[in-house]
């Protein structure tokens, strides 16, 4: 009887083990994340934990975060309170990248999206499109710094704006990256700038709007 007992134990563990392989989700950074570094600030300012970054005239500008990495999949997100400039700039980029190189969409070592001209891009290419965005969108970015591809979304809509993309199962990133890259928001001089642009990172320090894709983690860390 006793023999019997244990092995209908054992049975029991094995399959609440395999269903908790299938049910558990991936691992999330429980608060905290990175923040932009205010010494990289650009024709612009920082607030509300420099989570913020607010433009203050119409030139070309910006902010990044020092918290690169080479290795790794993080997801964040990023909340645009007002865009004007046609080539405003959501993105990543290598330290050695300037705000003119994500707005001109120059050669470089970045990848990211143009919320009013609508278009993803990196080193000068388009790889794919969001369609234009409104105050209000939230924008997700899952980079992969394994396979060294990006994928973007608006509202929670198709990533990289096709149906068939997906960072979960590295099918259909974009980005010519390499290296050691970090967040960043660039203010273009292109189009119809207008100081008090401003856009809200979040990085892992509050609840995501968005799902992180399988894999990744959950925030950019500092």
């Amino acid at each position: 009887m006793t023999g019997i007992w244990m092995v209908e134990i054992t049975a029991e563990s094995i399959l609440q083990c395999r269903v908790n392989s299938l049910t558990t989700p991936p691992p999330e950074v429980g608060g905290g994340g990175a923040a932009f570094d205010p010494a990289t600030v650009s024709n612009a300012a920082l607030s509300n934990a420099d989570l913020t970054v607010t433009r203050s005239n119409t030139s070309t500008g910006g902010v990044a975060s020092t918290a690169y990495k080479n290795s790794g999949k993080y997801y964040f997100e990023v909340t645009i309170g007002a865009s004007h400039a046609t080539t405003d700039f959501i993105g990543i980029k290598a330290a050695t990248v300037s705000y003119g190189d994500i707005t001109n969409g120059s050669a470089g070592n970045y990848a990211g999206y143009w919320p009013v001209h609508g278009s993803t891009v990196t080193s000068g290419t388009g790889f794919g499109g969001l369609g234009s965005a409104s105050a209000g969108d939230i924008i997700s970015v899952a980079v992969d710094l394994v396979n060294y591809a990006v994928w973007m979304r608006r509202n929670g809509g198709n990533w990289n704006g096709t149906s068939t993309a997906d960072p979960a199962t590295n099918n259909g990133g974009g980005g010519a990256i390499s290296g050691s890259l970090a967040p960043v928001i660039g203010f273009s001089n292109f189009g119809s700038p207008v100081g008090g642009d401003n856009f809200t990172a979040n990085f892992g320090a509050t609840a995501f709007a968005y799902a992180v894709p399988f894999g990744f983690t959950a925030g950019w860390p500092p």
